[in-house]
């Protein structure tokens, strides 16, 4: 059965983009990681995918990115409250978007990493 988006069915790239994107890392983590702000071990694998938005509107399937359950949803680490998860992992997306691409970076910055760790992955 297909997804229902309202930037409409993926196409095959799209949807191989989301799915690979999906493994992970999540990249506000792995921003933290490449600003030695967290340790590689507590790089979260297995993520949702974030179609970036403009004006209120989905870019489109190519225009995301991989986000933890805490960096999208504000879902907390297990066992953890949210603000012990925030105090390792910083914002997440929930806590307000400016916030949000002070830290991590604009959407723009974001898809490009995740861009270049699909790339990296293929070539491995």
């Amino acid at each position: 059965m297909a997804m229902q988006h309202s930037t409409g069915t993926p196409t095959a790239a799209e949807a191989a983009r989301i799915e690979a994107a999906k493994v992970g890392p999540c990249m506000a983590c792995l921003s933290l990681l490449l600003a030695g702000l967290l340790d590689a071990g507590l790089v979260v694998y297995g993520c949702d995918y974030n179609h970036a938005k403009s004006g209120n509107r989905r870019r489109g399937h190519m225009f995301g990115y991989a986000l933890c359950v805490w960096h999208h949803r504000r879902h907390p680490q297990e066992g953890k409250t949210p603000a012990q998860t925030r105090e390792v992992y910083g914002p997440s997306l929930l806590d307000g978007s400016r916030v949000f691409h002070e830290i991590y970076g604009t959407d723009d910055d974001l898809i490009e990493q995740q861009t270049y760790v699909i790339e990296e992955r293929r070539a491995a």
